[in-house]
């Protein structure tokens, strides 16, 4: 069982970069941040480290001080398990953020690093990251805000799928324009118009009408039984020639 206690932190400092009260407090200890809360019924406890943007949160009862809820974030969103107790401290239940998810957080961390030379890691970073299971079409993704190369104020997007890890979308644009249309909703759009497209008509053969889709799949089919067919007659034709 665990409980809370502000004797743990006597040694820390106020972080002069917030503004602190009786019930907000503000403490730091080298590289590391803490942020003490205190609710009508409970005691947040927020801990970081100033070079990287995880976070690591406990929730204490106010009254008996015990602990209630623990969960670790990144960029905002809950990584790793969740734990939930109850009143006597006994863990009661546990959540897997990370389980929707087979395309990992360190498997993302590792190919942003790889492709765009950018380490979204690091809090120093002008990065933002997020994930989330996307009910609009089925599954989970990442969405990854980069400083682009290109132009200052100018953003890069990129779209990632949270199952196989491979790029859905890219788009760029920039942080000031209120007008331009958000990346993911231009993704959504690209995805209809690709819809249209695959079962509009698309060309007659032998005197039926093909959608775009159905003369790729009649194209790949096509293909299969060609490459069976010349499959078989090579293996008779090399049967025979042995005789």
């Amino acid at each position: 069982m665990e409980y809370f206690t502000i004797a743990k932190y006597q040694d820390w400092e106020i972080d002069q970069d917030w503004t602190s009260s009786e019930n907000d407090q503000f403490l730091k200890k080298g590289n590391e941040r803490v942020r003490i809360t205190s609710h009508k019924d409970k005691i947040q406890i927020k801990r970081s480290l100033t070079f990287n943007r995880y976070t690591k949160t406990w929730v204490y009862d106010k009254k008996s001080s015990v602990l209630r809820v623990y969960v670790m974030c990144f960029n905002q969103f809950p990584i790793s398990t969740a734990k939930f107790y109850n009143e006597n401290g006994i863990l009661i239940k546990e959540t897997d953020h990370d389980e929707p998810y087979s395309f990992s957080l360190k498997e993302l961390i590792l190919k942003i690093k790889k492709e765009h030379d950018i380490d979204i890691e690091d809090n120093k970073q002008n990065v933002v990251v997020s994930r989330r299971i996307e009910e609009k079409i089925k599954k989970p993704v990442y969405e990854v805000y980069l400083p682009s190369k290109d132009s200052i104020g100018k953003r890069d997007y990129i779209l990632i799928d949270g199952t196989t890890g491979d790029v859905l979308f890219e788009s760029a644009y920039y942080s000031h324009d209120d007008q331009s249309i958000p990346p993911f909703d231009q993704y959504l759009y690209s995805l209809e118009s690709k819809e249209k497209e695959d079962n509009a008509y698309y060309k007659t053969y032998k005197g039926k009408e093909y959608t775009k889709k159905e003369w790729e799949r009649f194209q790949d089919e096509w293909h299969q039984n060609y490459e069976e067919r010349n499959t078989s007659i090579n293996f008779w034709g090399n049967v025979l020639n042995r005789k």
